[in-house]
């Protein structure tokens, strides 16, 4: 029994370690890298281009009569919606920050992406046969 166990066992071993992966890695291409390099791009530079949009519209409204008049400064009518239009679109313009990182890291992901021909060995009739096969290559610099 003991034997028939290390057997089953060596036997498992050899197959998963020759075995190749039938499913296929969900690894992105070089354009798939580019388009969500592009689409970051796009969001950052709308979120950019709408806080600075919000900014300018709270600087442009008017500031409306006087509520309360302190001795420091006064406070105005529209005083609220100001803020909130400066808060907003500083909060939407520090918002795209992260995306143009990312879509700096997924342009250099792009580049550092290519297609080569890489061979392997295959045992077919009990042989070893030598294929090349198109593969993915990924430079990462140290």
């Amino acid at each position: 029994m003991k034997k028939f166990i290390v057997f089953a066992m060596l036997l498992i071993i050899a197959t998963a370690g020759f075995s190749q992966q039938t499913k296929s890695s969900t690894a992105f291409a070089k354009q798939d890298y580019l388009q969500k390099s592009k689409n970051r791009k796009k969001v950052a530079q709308i979120m950019l281009g709408g806080g600075a949009t919000l900014i300018l519209t709270g600087i442009i409204i008017p500031k409306g009569e006087i509520i309360r008049d302190n001795f420091w400064s006064p406070d105005y009518k529209n005083d609220g919606m100001k803020s909130t239009f400066y808060f907003i679109g500083t909060l939407s313009m520090l918002g795209s920050i992260p995306f143009f990182i990312s879509s700096h890291h997924n342009k250099k992901m792009a580049a550092s992406l290519s297609l080569k021909k890489e061979s392997f060995s295959l045992i077919h009739n009990s042989s070893l046969v030598y294929r090349t096969v198109p593969s993915l290559s990924l430079k990462i610099s140290l």
